[in-house]
């Protein structure tokens, strides 16, 4: 009798498997035949699924895209707790969003070049906004009232994040984490209409 295929599983094993060489060895070792040995399956039957490289490098990111999305959905609490919460599933705090922010960046850097990989790097870009849109949200967020300066608030909110990743990135010690934490929750406060109006 043959025997069944898990593929939720088989994905996931996949998808494990291209982020750890990547973010373990780099772009230039994404291959096929390296993923299919990380992973432990036969070259071929990964090739069925991934023909080429580039659909291999799309389907990385449709996959931390899928995973931080899954993460921040599952998040419960209020105001500033959880918008600093959800902010919290972008920064590289543990293993798992370091290796995410490491693929993102090596892929983000190579879709300069790659037009096959400027939509996905465009949707996640996209996705970052608006988690930052919907923190503010998460806060009331109601000051300044015009359209355009609730855009430029998820703007300078957005590019904190970013670098607030960038330096949590490159110092992967627990004193940067929590003050990286702390700046975002400061900045989080600051805006709390309601945290405002009590002090």
């Amino acid at each position: 009798m043959p025997r069944l295929i898990d593929h939720a599983q088989r994905e996931k094993d996949i998808g494990d498997a291209a982020l750890r060489v990547l973010a373990q060895d780099g772009l230039t070792a994404l291959s096929v035949r390296r993923v299919a040995e990380e992973a432990d399956l036969a070259t071929a039957s990964l090739r069925r699924a991934f023909p080429t490289q580039e659909a291999l490098r799309q389907f990385c990111l449709e996959r931390i895209h899928r995973d931080v999305a899954t993460r921040i959905g599952t998040l419960t609490g209020q105001g500033v707790t959880l918008a600093l919460s959800m902010l919290c599933e972008l920064l590289p705090l543990d293993n798992v969003r370091r290796t995410e922010l490491i693929v993102q960046l090596q892929l983000g850097s190579l879709a300069l070049t790659d037009p096959s990989l400027v939509k996905n790097v465009h949707e996640l870009h996209s996705g970052v906004r608006s988690v930052c849109a919907a923190a503010l949200e998460a806060i009331r967020f109601t000051r300044p009232h015009t359209r355009t300066d609730a855009s430029i608030e998820v703007e300078r909110l957005h590019g904190l994040l970013d670098g607030l990743a960038l330096h949590a990135l490159w110092d992967a010690s627990q004193e940067t984490n929590t003050r990286v934490v702390a700046t975002l929750n400061h900045h989080l406060r600051s805006l709390d209409t309601q945290e405002s109006s009590r002090t």
